[in-house]
């Protein structure tokens, strides 16, 4: 999982370059943070969906 600091630093980052439009920096900063939520989601949704084939797999086997 990344780590919290990264969307500081990223903020920090764009702040320093874009210093009059602190609108833009939050933004773009909810935008990282929604991608990175998005990529944990379905992260968790296939392994989850990995373990589910898994078991039907291991069901047919078994007879």
């Amino acid at each position: 999982m990344a780590p919290f600091w990264l969307g500081d630093a990223l903020q920090a980052v764009l702040a320093w370059l874009l210093p009059s439009s602190a609108v833009v920096v939050a933004a773009l900063g909810q935008f990282v943070l929604a991608a990175v939520l998005c990529i944990v989601a379905c992260g968790i949704w296939l392994r989850l969906w990995r373990g589910r084939v898994r078991r039907r797999r291991a069901g047919r086997h078994t007879g």
